[in-house]
């Protein structure tokens, strides 16, 4: 018989009755059902059966029809079909051997107190359910009893048109039952289909039959030869049961298998945990299977969703359970099994949780502790619930999951700190604007759109610059400016549209990249956006205002090249900032040193070493007039240009990457003159003026090094100036690489000193002997008497701290006289003299000598 439980009746009865919500109407009619099976049964046989005229023998007594029905229970095996499972009695052969062996009023009283003990001691079913099945069984012996004499079946078993009369009773007996279960499982609301167990009781039934014969002609025929062929029947089905162990195993490992695979291909951690969840419950073939995953601190606020056949959902409500299932992992050392029949008040209100008659739950772990849990709940098939190999498998899959779930993390946070680092590398950290490769990039996407086939409208690109704002760094300090600066991000990020792109090239300087249709339109934008920028803000409980300079370039009238359009904006932004602000479209008159400034660059680089630069030197001298030293200032005559001074090319040659180049020329031209001068007995130092990215040259300790002993020069006679601003643009990096200049035995010299905004914070850091007030501070002081106390104090500052001071733009002998009276130890001007040739420096100290 095949059924979906030990019977059909107590099973089916069980998964509409427990599992589903069905309402007491339903519970009332299988009630009634009951009942009118049980009276319908009476009245057959208290109607229509002769009592008096049983005249066969009975071997079989009721209690031995009692063992029978048990063992007939007891005895099952199970079919697993597409997913559903089958399980198969040997009802048959207890009604075959009933029939034929046993009276009526035996049979049927063996099998219901066979079936009593079944499913109370047994199944524990409860009151109602054990009276429906009980109904059903005695229905089924009372049509098999009166079918069988209605077909005039014969008394002997061994007569074999008895046999064919005893199949059509008890396929009929059986029908009962199964017309019986689905019933009650409709009225439940569950699924039963009648159709598949049927088809598998086509097959069961003649077997059992057959079995059933056999078994009852050897107990009539030959009584000791019976349990040889119960013992053939036991191996059978020993037999089959290791098959069915061996064929469960075997689907297992071939389901683990396939999950491990799809871990191993699954990349992003939302598609591993729905793979878990999918294969779990085919795994466990459970109907439905939940996943639990805290926050990677341990406590709440983690992810739980399910899923059942009918897809994935959320899973609420988990958070309290998973910290609890956390201690209890710790403590279990490995997955918990739930079962039915679980005595412990803990494990099943564990199971209530789930809302399941039997569950399993194993751990996911990760770095080696317990960061979650998974479950599958309510075995499918209902003829078994989770066992000890069931927790071996589940647990397998588990430590499969966990792994794949921590490298599926893993995966996630490099692409997250991959994605991290792709923004942080186009976007400016202080104000989260775009920088400037992002600029180029976004401009170069729009010129590529607009340079298509379906390209339409305009590109334009502005540059804009704070204007006064090194004023407000100077007054309120840098913090302030940065947050002049973060709240004109701002709002600019909120005027502008959508489709524009807004950065920070850096400092004060801003860039846009805009779509228009019209240059009115352009210019209404920029005129919006600059009153954007000078609405006041609150600074330091006063109200800043700020002005903004505009540049603009656009592929109306400026071309298609992304650089050029950023060049030619920046050229149009400082044409704007030179007439007071607002904003101004470039135009080829603004740019007249465009094509020079390219033309020097290129022409620097060859300039370098072909004889066209050469170095002046500016004296200086004690305030008594003796010539103690020289600075090497370099210059340039150019071939075709004529003379080019310093303050045009050296900004060129530090933007294009040729300072490096023109500094080794200037340190080896001026040690070169004071090895000259070394040997004429002329004890003059040489200067020679550091750019920052010099400083910002690990490899300039070593170069100046070997030019020194190249040129036989002691290193006290060299100094070298730094300007304050160019030591603090790293300070870490320019201090470490002037305490390795000044271990040399070069002096350090701070050249135009108080235009910076950092050198009494960092004064004692470096490694100066020297310090130069800047002629800002010295032109002044013959017509300022505040000028002429500024340069004492800052004299006075250098003395204690150990520098000698040297004052330039000393142009006249009052100025002169003033710095000798304040104590200043060198002079440097055009009083003393312009930059004149090496030759001359030797003359005037010569004369000094003299003198």
């Amino acid at each position: 018989m095949a059924t979906s439980g030990p019977d059909a009746a107590s099973v089916s009865v069980n998964s509409t009755s427990d599992r589903s919500s069905s309402s007491s109407g339903a519970s009332l009619r299988t009630a009634f059902l009951s009942v009118a099976l049980t009276v319908v049964a009476t009245s057959v046989l208290a109607l229509g059966w002769p009592w008096d005229t049983v005249a066969r023998a009975t071997p079989l007594s009721w209690w031995m029809v009692a063992i029978l029905a048990i063992v007939t229970d007891v005895l099952v095996f199970h079919l697993e079909f597409r997913r559903e499972t089958y399980t198969f009695t040997f009802a048959e052969v207890l009604l075959v051997l009933g029939l034929f062996l046993a009276s009526p009023v035996e049979l049927i009283i063996g099998r219901i107190v066979g079936e009593v003990l079944v499913l109370v001691l047994k199944e524990r079913q409860p009151p109602r359910k054990v009276v429906l099945n009980l109904a059903m069984f005695y229905a089924e012996c009372v049509v098999l009893l009166a079918v069988y004499r209605a077909l005039d079946g014969g008394p002997s078993i061994t007569a074999p048109a008895s046999w064919a009369v005893a199949v059509v009773a008890i396929v009929l007996a059986e029908s009962v039952g199964f017309v019986t279960v689905a019933q009650v499982i409709r009225w439940h609301g569950g699924p039963f289909d009648l159709r598949s167990i049927a088809r598998a009781g086509l097959i069961t039934a003649p077997v059992n039959i057959s079995l059933g014969l056999t078994a009852g002609i050897l107990w009539i025929d030959q009584p000791w030869a019976t349990p040889l062929l119960g013992g053939v029947a036991v191996f059978l089905f020993l037999t089959y049961r290791a098959y069915a162990g061996l064929s469960r195993r075997h689907e297992s490992l071939s389901l683990l298998y396939d999950f491990t695979r799809l871990m191993s291909s699954s990349k992003r951690s939302d598609d591993i945990l729905e793979a878990i969840l999918v294969q779990a419950k085919d795994l466990l073939r459970a109907e439905r299977a939940e996943l639990w995953i805290g926050a990677a601190s341990g406590g709440t606020g983690g992810v739980a969703f399910a899923v059942d056949e009918t897809g994935r959902f959320d899973a609420p409500g988990r958070d309290e359970l998973g910290l609890r299932l956390l201690d209890e992992f710790t403590r279990a050392q490995g997955p918990i099994v739930v079962t039915d029949r679980d005595a412990r008040t803990a494990r099943r209100e564990l199971a209530a949780h789930f809302g399941a008659a039997d569950c399993i739950v194993a751990p996911i772990v990760e770095g080696g502790h317990p960061v979650g849990f998974i479950v599958a709940a309510d075995r499918m098939g209902e003829v078994s619930t989770f066992d000890a190999s069931d927790a071996r498998l589940f647990d397998t899959l588990a430590g499969h999951a966990s792994i794949a779930l921590e490298n599926g993390r893993l995966i996630d946070r490099l692409h997250d700190e991959a994605r991290q680092r792709e923004h942080d590398s186009l976007h400016d950290p202080l104000t989260g604007l775009g920088n400037r490769l992002l600029l180029n990039r976004r401009l170069a996407d729009r010129l590529a759109v607009l340079g298509g086939p379906a390209g339409g409208g305009h590109v334009a690109v502005a540059v804009m610059d704070i204007d006064g704002f090194k004023e407000i760094n100077d007054t309120l300090g840098h913090e302030s400016g940065d947050v002049v600066l973060i709240e004109v991000a701002h709002r600019l990020a909120r005027a502008v549209d959508r489709s524009a792109t807004v950065v920070r090239l850096g400092g004060d300087e801003f860039a846009f990249v805009f779509c228009f249709e019209s240059l009115e339109t352009l210019d209404a934008d920029l005129t919006r956006l600059q009153s954007v920028v000078a609405a006041p803000m609150p600074m330091n409980a006063m109200m800043l205002e700020v002005g903004a300079s505009f540049g603009v370039a656009t592929t109306v009238a400026d071309g298609l090249d992304a650089v050029a359009l950023v060049q030619r904006a920046d050229v149009a932004m400082y044409a704007a900032k030179g007439r007071g602000g607002g904003h101004a479209f470039y135009s080829e008159e603004q740019d007249t040193n465009t094509p020079r400034r390219l033309s020097l660059t290129n022409d620097l680089r060859s300039a370098i070493g072909s004889g066209q630069l050469f170095c002046l030197y500016q004296p200086k001298a004690t305030v008594a007039g003796e010539i103690v030293g020289a600075e090497a200032l370099v210059r340039w005559l150019h071939p075709t240009l004529g003379p080019v001074y310093p303050d045009e090319f050296i900004g060129l040659a530090e933007r294009s990457g040729l300072i490096a180049g023109l500094t080794r020329f200037v340190l080896a031209t001026a040690l070169e003159t004071a090895s000259g001068w070394h040997r004429a007995g002329l004890p003059i130092s040489i200067s020679v003026n550091l750019s920052v990215r010099n400083l910002l040259d690990n490899d300039l300790p070593d170069t100046i090094a070997d030019l020194l002993l190249l040129h036989g020069v002691a290193p006290e006679l060299v100094v070298l100036e730094v300007t304050e601003s160019t030591a603090m643009t790293d300070p870490e990096l320019t201090i470490e690489v002037l305490e390795r200049l000044a271990a040399l035995g070069v002096k350090i010299s701070i050249d135009d000193f108080g235009t910076g905004y950092s050198s009494l914070s960092y004064l004692q850091r470096l490694p100066a002997r020297e310090l130069k007030i800047d002629k800002s501070f010295v032109l002044p002081m013959t017509a300022s008497p505040s000028a002429g106390v500024l340069v004492r104090s800052i004299i006075d500052l250098a003395h204690n701290l150990g520098l000698s001071v040297v004052a330039e733009g000393v142009e006249d002998q009052a100025t002169w006289d003033q710095l000798s009276a304040f104590g200043c130890d060198l002079i440097q001007g055009y009083h003393l003299a312009r930059p004149i040739p090496a030759a001359e420096v030797a003359a005037m100290r010569h004369a000094a000598s003299v003198d």
